[in-house]
């Protein structure tokens, strides 16, 4: 859950807006501590606060809001094609607004809401480039007090001219933006740029995933920008794998295999406590075909999909990723696990190293 003021953070609001949201029932908080008081948010409620930001810059009124939050398709068709009309007295001005508006009248389920990742940009000269992590801050205003990260932080991150997307991220002066794909929205990390010795660093406060899952207190962390050349998403690529490896049969990997944990070593698993909820694996299987054909099944926003790649003895590659991920089969308890490298951006533009997908063979 999260706490009110890392929710206001998060949302680019003061916590009155939020009481003043909860007061007028158009977004209320998923729980409230009983012993404290406090407001404690989820990641829904983020999404939602989103669509009530998208809807206000469409000109609706809170109270119209929270009608259409309720409203049926008809109801809801009425109040769009209303609005729409109110809006034609300045066709100029409202153009692009009246796209939106055409396109939630004739397919409102089909809303996209990644479409709100429409922030405005302003350069900030000199942070473009690549910036290496130096560690995380005790002291958000000593850039000497660094301890070793908390939780999981990107050990490069690239800012593009322009604040270009790449990979998850995009910036404008000032804030670094981070999207969370599983939930459909950015998270803003606020940076400062300082300059010493020589060196320009750059502190950045971080909203990782615990302070979204379970309402941890965002982290300061340290970055000094190792180069300001004038990346695009191709070159700023930090790892690309060999994949020219001629396929090599491997009758024990041959099968499908169902995806069960998510860990950082092969040590590490253990069957009978799992670090991660089955339901939060985006990979859901991967089957082994005769060929060299190997198909990932995971998980998108209407269900799922087949990824296919190659595999060869002891790895499996991704042509247009550059990636090859080298698995390993063990028996362990009477069953047999599949241990699979996890080549994601974290890899590739984040200069981590992989995690391993463990998959148990299905049916055994």
């Amino acid at each position: 859950m999260i706490k009110i003021g890392n929710m206001a953070k998060i949302c680019g609001v003061n916590t009155q807006t939020l009481r003043y949201y909860d007061a007028e029932g158009v977004l209320r908080p998923e729980a409230t501590d009983k012993y404290t008081g406090y407001r404690l948010y989820s990641p829904s409620d983020i999404e939602k606060f989103r669509k009530i930001q998208f809807y206000k810059s469409l000109g609706f009124e809170l109270n119209e809001i929270k009608e259409l939050f309720t409203a049926d398709g008809d109801k809801y068709r009425e109040m769009m094609i209303k609005r729409k009309k109110e809006m034609l007295s300045d066709i100029t001005e409202s153009k692009e607004n009246i796209r939106k508006i055409d396109e939630l009248t004739h397919k409102p389920e089909k809303l996209d809401f990644y479409a709100l990742l429409d922030f405005p940009f302003t350069d900030d000269p000199g942070v473009a480039g690549k910036w290496t992590l130096c560690g995380q801050l005790a002291d958000k205003n000593d850039i000497t007090s660094l301890t070793e990260p908390d939780g999981f932080a990107h050990k490069e991150i690239p800012f593009l001219p322009g604040g270009a997307f790449v990979w998850v991220w995009f910036w404008t002066k000032g804030v670094l933006y981070r999207i969370l794909g599983d939930h459909g929205f950015a998270v803003p990390n606020p940076y400062t740029v300082i300059e010493k010795d020589g060196e320009k660093y750059m502190t950045i406060e971080y909203f990782d995933d615990n302070c979204i899952e379970n309402g941890d207190d965002p982290v300061y962390l340290l970055y000094k920008q190792t180069d300001n050349a004038l990346y695009t998403s191709k070159t700023v690529k930090k790892r690309v794998d060999d994949t020219d490896m001629p396929y090599v049969d491997d009758p024990a990997v041959s099968g499908e295999w169902e995806a069960v944990d998510f860990i950082k070593t092969v040590e590490s698993f253990d069957t009978s406590k799992m670090n991660w909820k089955k339901e939060n694996l985006w990979i859901v299987s991967v089957r082994f075909l005769p060929r060299g054909i190997c198909t990932k099944t995971v998980k998108t926003e209407k269900g799922t999909a087949n990824i296919t790649v190659r595999y060869t003895k002891d790895y499996v590659l991704n042509d247009r990723e550059m990636t090859a991920e080298k698995y390993v089969i063990k028996r362990i308890k009477d069953a047999e696990f599949l241990f699979l490298q996890h080549k994601s951006g974290d890899y590739s533009y984040g200069g981590c190293e992989p995690m391993l997908y463990v998959f148990k063979r299905k049916n055994e």
